[in-house]
């Protein structure tokens, strides 16, 4: 049967996904009558007049795309940097339970299971701006902005995981030589 993790990844994928493609639909519509753009909508999807009318339209869409985006992961990474129950003040954990909000507080698999998914995204957003931009149907901005929030998000989940493998060495759970990982070739000594 399907493990544990893949049905933790698949469940929490739903959720991003359907946030992200609506995103898309309703920025699009919403772009387009900001801006005067005329469309017709047909089975092809969205028609437009003229290219710099798609350009335009498309450009804006992906960038509310790449900003919905943006606050998921940061939220994700908001909880996984002050929320982790692995590494959050005893001070905060009493004032979360005081008013209630203890659901905040998280552990390192739905934390890193919720990254996963939310990294991912950002990096098939990376990789579908990049050829929208290499096709002319975006401006370089967009792919820009996908690439700061992509690189920037990842950095700051890497750093939570590294402060996560430094606690569990802190706390003897974890051998320290259990997280060196060695690329060595040849005969084992």
């Amino acid at each position: 049967m399907f493990s544990k993790v893949l049905i933790k990844l698949i469940d929490q994928a739903i959720v991003p996904a359907l946030v992200i493609f609506a995103s898309k639909i309703i920025s699009t519509i919403v772009v387009a009558k900001y801006f005067g753009v005329s469309f017709t909508l047909g089975s092809a999807g969205f028609i437009y007049s003229n290219t710099k009318d798609y350009l335009l339209v498309n450009s804006y869409s992906t960038f509310c795309m790449v900003a919905i985006l943006a606050l998921g992961l940061f939220y994700i990474l908001l909880k996984s940097l002050v929320f982790h129950s692995s590494h959050i003040t005893p001070s905060l954990t009493a004032k979360l339970f005081s008013l209630r909000l203890s659901a905040f507080i998280q552990d390192s698999f739905d934390l890193y299971s919720q990254g996963t998914v939310w990294i991912s995204y950002s990096y098939l957003m990376l990789l579908i701006t990049l050829v929208m931009f290499l096709f002319g149907s975006l401006y370089a901005w967009v792919f820009i902005s996908a690439l700061v929030v992509t690189v920037t998000a990842t950095v700051l989940f890497v750093l939570d995981i590294e402060n996560e493998l430094g606690a569990a060495v802190k706390k003897g759970s974890v051998d320290e030589e259990e997280l060196v990982l060695r690329f060595e070739g040849g005969s084992n000594e």
